[in-house]
């Protein structure tokens, strides 16, 4: 009697076995993550679904300001009011136009990469918007997928086809 009171004890205990440490850390570090991933996630979706994002300035992981004023488009470090963009889905996957505030006209992008500005929404002023890293996102040309917007070191604006580079990584920022 005494033994199988033993027995049943013991196999009771493997049912207690807590496991190690790190494995709990393990899980609550990827809980985290995907909470982070999912709110972040319904933030776009939430902007998404509003339209017009008004007042935003596109800047690159170097610093770079996304400029359209009257010298044309450039990649300036100071802000100035020419870098007020409105930007705006126009369909589904992240599909956007980027419209300057001040001069009133779309950014657009030719099949060689050449980026300009044209009055009117074409079919080559829409670009996608691309998450590469946590904070990060890549702007890529709908019509010619292999081109992606790009603000290079010298503060010139084409289209490149490198998007581990960070003069293809950028971030929205809220402006007044």
């Amino acid at each position: 009697m005494v033994s199988q009171i033993k027995n049943s004890l013991s196999s009771t205990r493997t049912f207690l076995y807590t496991p190690p440490l790190w494995n709990i850390r393990m899980v609550l570090l990827l809980t985290l993550f995907l909470v982070y991933e999912l709110s972040s996630t319904i933030e776009a979706k939430s902007h998404t679904l509003s339209g017009t994002y008004m007042n935003r300035t596109v800047v690159s992981k170097s610093g770079r300001h996304l400029t359209i004023g009257k010298q044309g488009i450039t990649g300036e470090y100071s802000y100035s009011p020419y870098a007020k963009l409105s930007i705006r889905t126009v369909g589904f996957n992240s599909e956007i136009t980027i419209k300057a505030v001040k001069m009133d006209k779309y950014l657009a992008m030719d099949s060689t990469g050449k980026v300009y500005l044209v009055v009117n929404e074409t079919k080559e002023a829409v670009f996608s918007e691309l998450r590469v890293i946590t904070g990060f996102f890549s702007i890529r040309s709908e019509s010619y997928p292999s081109k992606y917007l790009a603000i290079s070191g010298t503060g010139s604006v084409s289209g490149g086809t490198n998007t581990k580079s960070d003069d293809t990584m950028f971030v929205l920022l809220f402006t007044t």
